[in-house]
């Protein structure tokens, strides 16, 4: 999956869950950007392409560095209001007109631990994700690591190749969908998550039949 695509699937799994309803738009958005944070491995390509190959779908895609990485993440936006510093520079980079306040909520042991598990759970979905799309033509399956640094055992079950848009298509719809029919964000929500788990399980059956 893309970057975008990971950050919806966090995002529709936290309004499909209907968090939004007690704790606003900050929920959504820290569960898609908890999405994508499994792919900070990636980084390691500044390191040479041998430390690339190494740490990538390794360091960042196993369960104990998602459970390490959502208490850093709880941590870094109760102490520095992630969320809100996020939306104040995108509204500065949009030049926004409505620059409504938001107040900074009170941190409480409830909201972090709901936003813990958020985290470990929008993470858990970019492993599920990872897994099931790989491969594409002329490039071999990339494993992950799940239980690393325990274990160097390698898991994946392609069923949807490297660059298949249709994902893509299904969360577009839905945001427009969402914009549209406002009232009805979660039902929308919970329709985008079941098209994707749709999608991906015919095309695996498509092209395991190929």
């Amino acid at each position: 999956m893309t970057t975008f695509e990971h950050a919806m699937l966090g995002v529709n799994g936290a309004l499909a869950s209907g968090l939004q309803h007690r704790y606003g738009w900050r929920v959504a958005a820290f569960a898609g950007l908890a999405a994508i944070t499994p792919d900070w491995d990636g980084l390691t390509i500044v390191g040479g392409m041998q430390l690339f190959d190494q740490a990538h779908r390794a360091w960042g895609h196993s369960f104990a560095s998602c459970l390490l990485v959502a208490v850093l993440l709880v941590a870094f936006d109760t102490r520095f209001d992630l969320m809100g510093w996020g939306r104040r520079t995108l509204e500065r980079l949009l030049d926004s007109k409505d620059k409504r306040i938001d107040p900074r909520p009170e941190p409480s042991a409830l909201r972090c631990a709901v936003w813990f598990w958020v985290a470990v759970l929008a993470m858990l979905s970019h492993l599920a994700a990872d897994l099931v799309y790989s491969g594409a033509e002329g490039l071999s399956d990339w494993e992950l690591k799940l239980l690393w640094p325990f274990s160097q055992q390698g898991f994946v079950y392609p069923m949807v190749r490297w660059g298949d848009v249709g994902v893509t298509l299904i969360f577009v719809a839905g945001i427009f969908a969402m914009l549209r029919w406002r009232r009805h964000v979660r039902a929308i929500a919970c329709g985008t998550l079941g098209c994707t788990i749709v999608y991906i399980a015919g095309r695996g059956g498509l092209n395991a039949a190929l």
